[in-house]
């Protein structure tokens, strides 16, 4: 009986030390990220300005980053709009269907109008008849049927009928190493040439080009450049406070912006017009400026300093103000049309599995702790 207590306490034990050295191991991981104010940014193609106004020079243009080329043959994704090798369409064979598998061949190649099929079987794509090629896959099974512009549609026939697919353009993407949600969005904009690719799900935005030597372009896939928005624009002076309250005091002298905070907004490059209104949004504590598309939030907050708090007035840029200011590196900043660009919260980081046991774990402990203190 002995032994047997005796070995059931070493289990415990060991049970418990091992328990202990994962806990420890657990609470080591990396740390894991707090919910912080939003990192935003935009992705743009536009020029970088001086300041908020349509006339102000350029500093500068934002450039798309070279990804990847692909084959002609996904122009029939970028014109159809679909990514996945979806069914086109599907047309019976009708006398065809008795034809032996080369006399088929044949047939489809030169026996069909398939200008007239496409625009009689599909809603938005077009078959550029024009030097178009039927190429033999499986003879009298399958073909890759390729038209003038070079985008291609796979043709099987399956019993009576021929089914028309679109090619993989999502597989193409992963093959280059690129990534593409389920939720995209393409426009074209210049017809057979160019088209804007963008992915919803993960917040990128594509332009694709067709370009190279005749008779060997390709689809150059360019990544939309993206530059961080400038949400906190600075911090204004304290003295500044008084003439926020004082200004809204009275009727007379409502919407009234002091001197000294236009100075403010001055020295970093931002003119406040004569229009310019001031309203407040929480009495002694923010306060909204509103120039024109142009919207600055004034808010005082208290900040710790040396074991106390000390208070600062900050001003931030509105977000649907119709002009932005951004980042592209330490040296290069300026502002960018709203209109221009496509706005958004970059996706967090995905936690390691031993992130994630670490946030679950402190939980569990912070459980007990309030358990224990009541």
């Amino acid at each position: 009986m002995k032994a047997l207590f005796k070995s059931l306490t070493v289990v415990i034990l060991a049970v418990l030390a091992a328990g202990f050295g994962i806990c420890i191991y657990i609470l080591q991981a990396p740390s894991v990220a707090q919910p912080g104010p939003p990192k935003l940014q935009i992705h743009t193609r536009t020029a970088l300005r001086g300041r908020p106004a349509v006339n102000s020079k350029p500093l500068a243009y934002t450039k798309d980053v070279y990804r990847f080329s692909l084959a002609r043959q996904h122009i029939s994704n970028l014109n159809s709009g679909e990514f996945s090798p979806k069914l086109l369409f599907s047309a019976a064979l009708a006398r065809r269907a008795t034809l032996e598998a080369k006399r088929l061949d044949a047939e489809l190649r030169k026996g069909i109008d398939w200008e007239k099929m496409f625009a009689d079987l599909t809603e938005n794509v077009r078959f550029d008849a024009r030097s178009s090629d039927l190429k033999v896959l499986l003879s009298g099974k399958e073909w890759h049927l390729i038209d003038g512009s070079g985008a291609m549609y796979t043709v099987v026939r399956v019993q009576n009928r021929l089914n028309v697919y679109l090619p993989n353009l999502k597989e193409a993407f992963e093959t280059n190493k690129g990534r593409l949600s389920k939720n995209i969005e393409v426009s074209v904009e210049k017809a057979g040439r160019q088209w804007l690719i963008r992915d919803v799900g993960f917040q990128q935005a594509y332009t694709v080009k067709l370009g190279g030597q005749k008779g060997d372009e390709k689809l150059n896939v360019f990544q939309q450049s993206k530059v961080e928005i400038r949400h906190l624009l600075f911090d204004a002076d304290l003295l500044s406070q008084p003439a926020l309250t004082d200004g809204l005091l009275k009727a007379s002298s409502r919407h009234y912006i002091s001197a000294a905070l236009r100075s403010e907004f001055a020295e970093q490059k931002i003119a406040l017009t004569r229009k310019a209104k001031l309203s407040v949004i929480k009495e002694d504590r923010e306060w909204l400026i509103t120039d024109a598309g142009q919207k600055y939030r004034i808010r005082l907050e208290d900040a710790p300093q040396d074991g106390g708090k000390t208070s600062r007035l900050k001003v931030f840029l509105g977000l649907d103000s119709e002009w932005l200011r951004v980042r592209v590196d330490d040296e290069l900043q300026g502002w960018v049309q709203r209109e221009r660009g496509t706005v958004f919260q970059p996706p967090p980081l995905p936690l390691s599995s031993r992130q994630q046991a670490k946030a679950r774990l402190l939980v569990l402990i912070d459980r007990v702790k309030e358990k224990i203190g009541q």
